[in-house]
């Protein structure tokens, strides 16, 4: 029986402007009006109208997330 090694990589994007990674999480998008670059400093902002969609995909993607943690039996 072969062992996989499952890495989870921290959410987050590529600064456009100088490919740096911006860590992020759900939550920060859900919350934020923003996200900025730490090491350009670029502010990349969220626009809730246009994005309202997704926003709202990712709040039940957050439900969902924290009702399995809450479930969960198996604790890290």
């Amino acid at each position: 029986m072969s062992s996989q090694i499952h890495t989870q990589r921290m959410p987050g994007l590529q600064c456009p402007r100088c490919n740096n990674f911006i860590p992020t999480s759900i939550h920060e998008l859900l919350a934020a009006n923003y996200l900025r670059c730490p090491l350009c400093g670029l502010q990349l902002n969220i626009d809730r109208q246009q994005s309202e969609k997704a926003l709202k995909a990712l709040a039940k993607v957050e439900l969902a997330q924290k009702q399995v943690d809450e479930k969960s039996t198996f604790k890290r």
